[in-house]
């Protein structure tokens, strides 16, 4: 299976239109897992339809909908170096529509700021 968003940097230019290649040259590159928190927390995940947080379901943070995987993760291993394809084959159970639809909403919001 291969997701329409890759992993692959953009060389310059104009921004990228793929979120994964935006995200992963944004002016301000996200550094370890305190500025992810950060960056997550930032963000209105409640319009994204991928997520969801339940009271008590791992202390209550975004998660992929339906999966125990924080979204923070996602971020957290592309900024590792991880390609998304890489993601999806470590955590199976989010789908690469899910992942996709984190990454756009995630571009939106930025680009909205």
């Amino acid at each position: 299976m291969r997701s329409s968003v890759s992993g692959a940097r953009s060389t310059g230019g104009a921004p990228a239109t793929n979120p994964a290649i935006f995200l992963a040259n944004a002016p301000c590159t996200l550094a370890f897992s305190r500025e992810v928190d950060h960056f997550t927390d930032m963000l209105d995940w409640s319009q994204c339809p991928a997520v969801e947080r339940i009271p008590g379901k791992v202390s209550g943070a975004w998660l992929f909908k339906n999966t125990r995987v924080p979204v923070k993760a996602l971020f957290e291993n592309i900024e590792g170096g991880a390609t998304v394809q890489e993601f999806l084959e470590w955590f199976p159970g989010v789908a690469s529509e899910q992942v996709e639809a984190v990454l756009d909403h995630a571009q939106r919001s930025l680009e909205a700021a």
